[in-house]
């Protein structure tokens, strides 16, 4: 039985789609992305996959043959994480002709000539609303128009074992599939009515409890804003901090921001789950028991989002790593900011590798 399926990546960012599908066996084969940070760090954790920095606008199908050593008809699976701001909630400035909102075009135009056996689109949940859902017609059409048979599906980061509720929405399109696509079941923080719509089907278990911040960080060691450590203090509390931490032995990326001294009185005085500002309620203090919101990249402002739910001061990027399922192993690159955004930006590997397992049965087929 075959398992072994080539992806190429555009539009990769930091790898999160990458690093899924590399957990779940197959074999990276190109990526690009025109942002020299997130290639940068995309490079130093995949060393062995072909990359190309350049705009995709820019990009010529030849360029990508010549540096993957594949040409059309070879990858299994191309697969893109397109840029969202311009769909995102959190843009109150949204404009419809925004020219991140047609980034899918020149997504269209490498599939067209590279001629993929399947397809992947991920995009915030935002896209399938927006101007009365013009865009989700316009994509599932156009990939139509290119041959592949396309399902649209939402799915939440929480149901596949990842400590953060996040929606996002999944394009997916096969070349000559002959069967309806189903997504793949949750494994992860069901309510009672749903679970039990899913036991006695084939090969679906109970899902397990939802995993919360104290699941994803409580290991990690505390900081002072400002402060910077490197070593762990303790050994991981929880089955998914054994995970995060196979095979570091150095901790990256855990350096606390600094905050003015009416900042951190004001997050001591938020109550866990609360918001810290008036103005602005999303940006709040994290609880233990529950799982993270939505690690954003930023925003409007690029800051600190979420405060520590015991600690007074915003999270680190090692931490907000952990609420997107990246492993301690995997180093951002950049500067404070921009590593805030390559990390919010992610899919998380979790989700992604839990597409990506269950893609190969309907790979296989093709």
């Amino acid at each position: 039985m075959r398992d072994r399926f080539t992806v190429a990546d555009l539009f990769s960012g930091a790898g999160g789609l990458s690093l899924g599908f590399k957990l779940a066996g197959y074999r990276l084969a190109f990526a690009l992305d025109v942002d020299w940070d997130a290639v940068r760090t995309y490079k130093a954790n995949n060393p062995d996959v072909p990359w190309l920095s350049k705009d995709a606008r820019k990009v010529l199908v030849k360029e990508i043959e010549d540096v993957s050593g594949l040409g059309k008809g070879d990858f299994d699976i191309v697969v893109a994480g397109i840029p969202c701001e311009g769909y995102s909630q959190l843009n109150r400035r949204y404009d419809p002709s925004d020219p991140r909102n047609y980034l899918f075009l020149e997504f269209l135009r490498i599939v067209k000539a590279l001629q993929p056996k399947a397809i992947l689109i991920e995009n915030v949940p935002g896209m399938l609303r927006r101007s009365g859902g013009l865009f989700k017609h316009a994509v599932e059409g156009a990939l139509r128009g290119a041959g592949y048979t396309v399902f649209t599906m939402e799915l939440n980061a929480v149901n596949y074992g990842v400590p953060q509720r996040r929606e996002r929405v999944f394009f997916v399109g096969f070349q000559g599939l002959v069967r309806a696509f189903a997504p793949p079941p949750p494994t992860h923080c069901l309510p009672a009515k749903s679970i039990l719509a899913y036991l006695g089907k084939e090969g679906v278990e109970e899902p397990k409890k939802c995993l919360t911040v104290w699941d994803a960080i409580s290991d990690l060691p505390p900081l002072k804003p400002g402060e910077a450590k490197e070593n762990y203090e303790g050994p991981p509390r929880t089955e998914y901090q054994k995970i995060m931490r196979e095979g570091a032995t150095k901790l990256y990326n855990h350096v606390a921001p600094r905050h003015p001294e009416w900042t951190i009185k004001h997050i001591a005085a938020t109550r866990p789950g609360e918001s810290i500002y008036e103005t602005f309620k999303q940006r709040t203090r994290l609880k233990w028991d529950e799982p993270s919101p939505t690690v954003p990249a930023g925003g409007v402002r690029p800051q600190w989002f979420f405060a520590h739910p015991e600690q007074p001061r915003g999270l680190t990027v090692r931490e907000a790593a952990r609420l997107q399922s990246f492993p301690d192993t995997y180093v951002f690159y950049g500067s404070m900011i921009k590593q805030r955004i390559l990390v919010g930006d992610a899919v998380p590997p979790l989700l992604a590798k839990a597409i990506a397992e269950h893609l190969k049965t309907y790979l296989r087929e093709l």
